[in-house]
Order: C-alpha cells, then structure tokens, then sequence
C-alpha cells in the first residue's frame, strides 16, 4: 500500500468511525497521524470532525491543555533537586 492509498484508506475510516458515533454524540473531533510508508519521514495527518464547531475546537483545546500540564508537572519533577 503506497501512501495515497493509505491515505485514502485511513480517511475512509475515520468517516466510517464518525458516522458510527453520531448516534451517540453530539460533537466529536478525530485527530490522526502516520508515518508515511514510501518516504517514512514523512508525517501525514487528518482532521475530521462533526457538531457544534466550538465544542470540537474546546475539546481539542482542552486536550492541550491537560497534556502541557502533564508535561510541564513531569519537567518540574525532574528538575526539582531541592527535595532534603
């Protein structure tokens, strides 16, 4: 499978998996990356989504948010040496 294909293949899916969850959702936002497979430095992505725009972009927000904290809080931890 080249990269157009895969492509295509994991865009197909992603419909395929909203389409599943707009029966129980209300705003949902799929956030995808691969490495490509002919050139694999090559990073590809897809953003897809349905519902209210605002929830969609709060939730990815959110999501930032909660993991530069995590990250931050994991930074600090290491770099604490006055812990005697």
């Amino acid at each position: 499978m080249n990269d157009e294909e895969r492509a295509k293949h994991i865009k197909t899916v992603i419909e395929q998996k909203l389409n599943e969850l707009s029966e129980y959702c209300d705003s949902v936002q799929i956030l995808a990356s691969w490495n490509g497979m002919d050139e694999p430095d090559n990073t590809h992505s897809s953003f897809r989504g349905f519902g209210n725009w605002y929830a969609r972009v709060g939730m990815v927000n959110r999501f930032a948010e909660e993991e530069n904290a995590k990250i931050q809080n994991q930074v600090w931890d290491e770099s604490d040496d006055c812990s005697e």
